[in-house]
Protein backbone atom coordinates (compact mmCIF):
# COMPACT_ATOMS: atom_id res chain seq x y z
CA UNK A 1 0.00 0.00 0.00
CA UNK A 2 1.31 3.44 -0.97
CA UNK A 3 1.38 5.72 2.09
CA UNK A 4 2.64 8.80 0.24
CA UNK A 5 0.13 11.62 -0.08
CA UNK A 6 0.15 13.45 -3.41
CA UNK A 7 -1.33 16.88 -4.02
CA UNK A 8 -1.24 19.61 -6.63
CA UNK A 9 0.32 22.82 -5.33
CA UNK A 10 0.54 26.26 -6.89
CA UNK A 11 3.75 28.31 -7.01
CA UNK A 12 3.98 31.98 -8.04
CA UNK A 13 6.48 32.44 -10.87
CA UNK A 14 8.77 35.44 -10.51
CA UNK A 15 9.63 36.97 -13.88
CA UNK A 16 13.21 36.45 -15.00
CA UNK A 17 15.21 34.53 -17.59
CA UNK A 18 16.35 31.79 -15.20
CA UNK A 19 14.41 31.29 -11.97
CA UNK A 20 14.48 28.86 -9.06
CA UNK A 21 11.60 27.52 -6.97
CA UNK A 22 11.78 25.45 -3.80
CA UNK A 23 9.46 22.46 -4.10
CA UNK A 24 9.44 18.94 -2.66
CA UNK A 25 11.90 16.49 -4.21
CA UNK A 26 10.39 14.79 -7.23
CA UNK A 27 7.81 17.52 -7.88
CA UNK A 28 6.35 17.26 -11.38
CA UNK A 29 5.47 20.58 -13.06
CA UNK A 30 2.05 20.27 -14.71
CA UNK A 31 1.14 23.63 -16.22
CA UNK A 32 1.60 27.39 -16.11
CA UNK A 33 -1.26 29.88 -16.21
CA UNK A 34 -1.87 33.46 -15.21
CA UNK A 35 -4.11 33.87 -12.16
CA UNK A 36 -5.11 37.40 -11.11
CA UNK A 37 -2.34 38.85 -13.27
CA UNK A 38 0.37 36.62 -11.70
CA UNK A 39 2.07 33.80 -13.64
CA UNK A 40 1.77 30.58 -11.59
CA UNK A 41 3.08 27.06 -11.95
CA UNK A 42 1.08 24.07 -10.74
CA UNK A 43 3.02 20.96 -9.77
CA UNK A 44 2.22 17.47 -8.55
CA UNK A 45 4.04 16.98 -5.25
CA UNK A 46 4.42 14.28 -2.61
CA UNK A 47 3.79 15.65 0.88
CA UNK A 48 6.69 15.24 3.29
CA UNK A 49 9.49 14.91 0.76
CA UNK A 50 12.46 17.18 1.45
CA UNK A 51 12.51 20.59 -0.25
CA UNK A 52 14.89 21.00 -3.17
CA UNK A 53 15.59 23.77 -5.64
CA UNK A 54 14.05 23.38 -9.10
CA UNK A 55 15.31 25.57 -11.95
CA UNK A 56 13.28 26.97 -14.83
CA UNK A 57 13.90 29.01 -17.97
CA UNK A 58 11.32 31.65 -18.90
CA UNK A 59 11.78 32.91 -22.46
CA UNK A 60 9.73 35.33 -24.47
CA UNK A 61 8.73 34.42 -28.01
CA UNK A 62 11.75 34.98 -30.26
CA UNK A 63 14.27 35.05 -27.39
CA UNK A 64 17.38 32.86 -27.34
CA UNK A 65 16.69 29.77 -25.23
CA UNK A 66 20.32 29.19 -24.20
CA UNK A 67 21.95 25.88 -23.37
CA UNK A 68 20.39 22.95 -21.53
CA UNK A 69 16.93 24.52 -21.56
CA UNK A 70 15.14 21.24 -20.84
CA UNK A 71 11.51 20.22 -21.21
CA UNK A 72 8.78 22.69 -22.21
CA UNK A 73 6.20 22.94 -19.40
CA UNK A 74 3.75 25.48 -20.79
CA UNK A 75 3.34 28.96 -22.28
CA UNK A 76 1.45 31.95 -20.90
CA UNK A 77 0.39 35.42 -22.00
CA UNK A 78 0.53 38.78 -20.25
CA UNK A 79 -0.88 42.22 -21.10
CA UNK A 80 -3.83 40.92 -23.08
CA UNK A 81 -1.67 38.58 -25.15
CA UNK A 82 0.84 41.17 -26.30
CA UNK A 83 3.61 39.31 -24.41
CA UNK A 84 3.95 35.54 -24.67
CA UNK A 85 6.39 33.57 -22.50
CA UNK A 86 7.44 29.92 -22.53
CA UNK A 87 8.50 28.00 -19.42
CA UNK A 88 11.04 25.16 -19.53
CA UNK A 89 12.18 22.90 -16.70
CA UNK A 90 15.94 22.43 -16.53
CA UNK A 91 17.22 19.19 -18.02
CA UNK A 92 17.47 17.63 -14.56
CA UNK A 93 13.84 18.35 -13.61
Amino acid sequence: MNTEIERVYKYDLPMGDWISLTMPAGAVPLCVQVQNGQPCLWARVVIGRPPVTHHFRIAGTGHDLGDNVGRHIDSFQLHGGSLVFHVFADAGA
